[in-house]
């Protein structure tokens, strides 16, 4: 088994998902989590403990731990930590839940699709993706780097979400659009908006 340690300690699904990943397989040793929140030091959750600020990544490198990255909810938050984690050479856990069938889909580093989530044949997906429960990604679906998808929400069939953008809970979005990101009232909000891209008929 590898040893895990995860940054960021706002979504603790992610305990849920190491342990049915475990019972499947084993394969992570979960040491516990990272937190730069001085009030965050010496906590305990769920029985894992918080072991230190991003001093303690250093240490945890050369153990050859793998990372990932937990920080979400501001887009520009989770793309500096993930460049913070990437940095220090450590290998970048996905975590896939068990009963989530990756035939035929292509999957970057630092993911995370917890139970429930569906994704169809012929996805693609970038790094750093965030989903969480229940999220349905139909098939031929493009999502660049740095993408955050809310609980329940469904892409459908040949839709391409650019990097960066967020995409809130119960969304869906249809077949064959492409989900850009625009800025809006402050630079560390990001939001999408939709233009149709219907492939043309023979």
């Amino acid at each position: 088994m590898q040893d895990l340690a995860i940054f960021g300690c706002g979504y603790l699904e992610v305990i849920k998902l190491v342990e049915a990943l475990n019972r499947s397989q084993p394969r992570w040793r979960l040491r516990g989590f990272i937190d730069d929140r001085p009030e965050m030091q010496g906590v305990e959750l769920l029985g894992y403990p918080v072991l230190g600020d991003r001093s303690v990544l250093a240490e945890l490198g050369a153990s050859g731990a793998a990372l990932f990255n937990n920080v979400t909810g501001k887009v520009v938050n989770a793309m500096r930590i993930a460049a913070l984690l990437e940095a220090t050479g450590c290998p970048i856990a996905s975590l896939v839940h068990p009963a989530v069938d990756m035939a035929h889909v292509r999957i970057g580093r630092g993911c995370i699709l917890p139970e429930g989530c569906v994704v169809g044949t012929g996805t693609v997906i970038g790094n750093y993706l965030a989903a969480r429960l229940h999220v349905v990604i139909s098939h031929d679906v493009t999502i660049e780097d740095h993408v955050f998808i809310g609980p329940g929400a469904v892409l459908g069939g040949g839709v391409h979400v650019e990097a960066g953008a967020f995409i809130g809970a119960g969304v869906t979005a249809v077949s064959y659009t492409h989900l850009d990101v625009y800025k809006r009232q402050a630079p560390a909000l990001f939001q999408c908006r939709c233009r149709h891209s219907a492939p043309a008929r023979p």
